[in-house]
């Protein structure tokens, strides 16, 4: 075994004297902003320069939130779940109609719908909402670029791409205007002041489907009142955020709660703990009792009598010992050893003794403290332990009607971030022109019991698809 008495793993230290556990990360600090500081850039597309706003300390954030999320399995697993559940049974085009006074949605097919179908074909739209959706669920926010034709006279989108929101970062706000202009895209924030920002004018967030038609000259222009078309730029970035208080730049989210609690400290802390006593800790499971004198038969037995030879001969005698004790296949095997029995002393005599020893680590440690860790990052993320297939602990399991309403609840609960992620394709229905009675859903799946022969149906609200 090594002699270090110090073992750095990860973000923790291991104490090997003390048998201590140190953790050097504080995770709530790297959430802080930076106030009052700005990166100049010149981007390659517009050659003037253009003021953006840093996310985070080192303008590095969401890279290193990403980090974090893989660091610890019962984010990532929640991340992953939120974002799947987040885009459902996938998109679906329905037709709003009035049935005796009542409203009914219709899903629609292609030979109805011909035009709406092929853009969602052309652009991979159900990709574009599982990364827009991943987006969401870690940052609050996503950016969707829309790209217009080159026919000035009938401006039609016919294009739309999703652009990471972590290589996204927003100009300062114009003053006069107090509108954010521009999106700047680069791999290369946290390296300083990068030289391949590509800027793209950004839409008002509050409007941006009025915004993108007073540009194109759809309605007129707020500042003129005329219908003038006030930009020759194809392209437009629209971000889906959901807003957040006190945030008007980028979002915080409220998951990142376990973060500045400690939480996520704590979760991860405690496996990283296990494996330094795994690596590092001595656990003996046996002691074994050699009598002296079993050398001296040994050797007298097999005729050795140079010095070194015996050495030789009690290193290989202990090596089989230890392949003896240590190896699975030898697991259930007996081991026969003579001894005699002293009548002056009143005691056995044995030549090896092999004793079981209890170890005081039983490998169950922390047991409680990593389901408590779980539960807190599932109970601020959003996501009950028993939907993930954890049992939240002993004697918690929850039955299939449980469950399900489960399932139902948290469908529910994520109608906000579906509307959001929806919202480009209501811009692209707006400009291009398409049936106004045109909606677009993502549908809950209701699971069903068995007795209906089926195990799931697809609903808007209460109307089964």
């Amino acid at each position: 075994m090594s002699n270090k008495k110090v073992f750095e793993i990860g973000d923790s230290a291991f104490l090997r004297g003390s048998k201590s556990i140190v953790v050097f990360n504080n995770s709530g600090d790297f959430l802080d902003e930076t106030k009052d500081e700005k990166v100049n850039v010149t981007p390659k597309n517009i050659r003037k320069p253009i003021e953006f706003v840093p996310h985070g300390k080192d303008n590095n954030l969401p890279v290193q939130i990403i980090q974090k999320v893989y660091k610890n399995i019962t984010t990532a697993s929640n991340v992953d779940f939120n974002t799947r559940i987040s885009i459902g049974d996938g998109l679906l085009v329905v037709k709003k109609v009035k049935d005796k006074g009542e409203i009914k949605y219709e899903e629609q097919i292609e030979s109805e719908q011909p035009k709406i179908f092929e853009f969602i074909q052309n652009n991979n739209v159900n990709r574009i909402l599982q990364e827009a959706a991943a987006d969401m669920v870690v940052f609050y926010d996503a950016f969707i670029e829309v790209i217009f034709n080159k026919n000035s006279s009938k401006p039609e989108i016919v294009m739309i791409r999703h652009k990471e929101a972590t290589f996204s970062r927003l100009s300062v706000m114009n003053e006069k205007t107090a509108k954010i202009e521009y999106h700047g895209y680069s791999a290369k924030w946290g390296d300083g002041t990068p030289d391949d920002v590509i800027a793209t004018p950004f839409l008002d967030r509050d409007a941006p489907i009025y915004d993108l038609k007073s540009r194109l000259g759809i309605i007129p222009n707020p500042n003129t009142g005329k219908n003038d078309t006030v930009t020759k730029d194809k392209r437009f970035i629209m971000s889906l955020a959901l807003p957040t208080p006190g945030r008007f730049y980028y979002n915080k989210p409220y998951w990142w709660a376990i973060f500045e609690s400690k939480w996520y400290d704590y979760a991860c802390a405690i496996p990283e703990f296990k494996m330094a006593l795994i690596e590092n800790a001595m656990v003996l499971h046996y002691h074994v009792k050699i009598n002296t004198a079993f050398w001296a038969k040994l050797y007298k037995d097999e005729g050795i009598t140079d010095p070194e030879k015996q050495k030789q001969r009690k290193l290989e005698f202990l090596t089989q010992m230890d392949d003896f004790l240590a190896g699975k296949e030898n697991a259930g095997k007996n081991f026969v050893s003579h001894f005699s029995y002293d009548k002056i002393k009143g005691y056995e005599e044995q030549d090896i003794i092999i004793e079981l020893l209890e170890s005081s680590m039983k490998g169950g440690e922390f047991i409680e403290d990593a389901e408590e860790a779980s539960n807190s990052i599932c109970y601020a993320m959003g996501v009950h332990p028993s939907l993930q297939g954890a049992s939240p602990g002993k004697g918690k399991n929850i039955n299939g009607t449980e469950a399900r309403e489960l399932f139902i609840i948290k469908q529910a609960i994520m109608k906000p971030i579906r509307d959001a992620l929806l919202s480009f394709m209501y811009t692209v229905k707006a400009i291009n022109g398409w049936d106004p009675d045109i909606h677009f859903v993502i549908p809950n799946i209701m699971l069903t019991t068995l007795d209906k022969n089926t195990g799931q149906v697809k609903s808007i609200g209460n109307q089964k698809i």
